[in-house]
C-alpha cells in the first residue's frame, strides 16, 4: 500500500469561508504558472474552475485556450467536505482521490487535505505520490493558506 498525502492546516475564517475560497476562488490562489497542464509547456493556465456538484468536473483553462481537465467532484458539502476523483494527465479510470475537510476549531477552521488511492496507478505510484507530496505543500499549505488569511 502507498500512503496517502496528508495535509492539515489551521486558517482564521469559519468553514463556510474556507469552503468558499477553495471551491469558488481556486483561480485567484492556485499557482497556475508552476501547478497547471498549461505551465508544463512553459505558460501559466488563464484559470481553474471546479464546478459546485456532484459529477462536476475541475478544469483549467489553458494559456491557448484549451480545456484540461483535472477531477470530478465526488462529494460535495459546502463548509464541510469535498471529494475528487483526481486525474490530471491521465485517464479518469486511473483517479485518485482527494478529500478536503473543513472543520470548525475554535475561532476558525481545521482544513485537512488527503489524497489516497496511489495503487490504481501500478508502478509509477510512487513516483506520482512523490511529485504530489511537495506540490501540496505549497499549493495547500501556502498558496491556500494565505487566501484564507486574505479571506478573513
Amino acid at each position: 500500500m502507498v500512503e496517502p498525502i496528508r495535509r492539515t492546516i489551521e486558517v482564521r475564517c469559519d468553514p463556510a469561508t474556507a469552503f468558499a475560497v477553495f471551491t469558488e476562488r481556486m483561480a485567484a490562489w492556485w499557482p497556475l504558472d508552476r501547478n497547471s497542464v498549461s505551465a508544463m509547456s512553459g505558460a501559466a493556465a488563464r484559470s481553474v474552475t471546479i464546478e459546485p456538484h456532484v459529477g462536476g468536473s475541475v478544469y483549467e483553462i489553458a494559456a491557448d485556450g484549451s480545456r484540461q481537465d483535472w477531477a470530478t467532484v465526488r462529494t460535495f458539502e459546502p463548509g464541510r467536505r469535498l471529494v475528487l476523483a483526481w486525474h490530471v494527465m491521465a485517464p479518469p479510470d486511473q483517479a485518485t482521490e482527494v478529500e478536503v475537510r473543513f472543520v470548525p476549531s475554535g475561532g476558525g477552521t481545521r482544513v485537512e487535505l488527503e489524497h489516497r488511492g496511489w495503487e490504481i496507478l501500478g508502478a509509477e505510484a510512487e513516483v506520482r505520490r512523490g511529485h504530489y507530496d511537495g506540490g501540496w505543500a505549497r499549493v495547500f499549505d501556502d498558496c491556500f493558506a494565505r487566501a484564507c488569511a486574505a479571506a478573513a
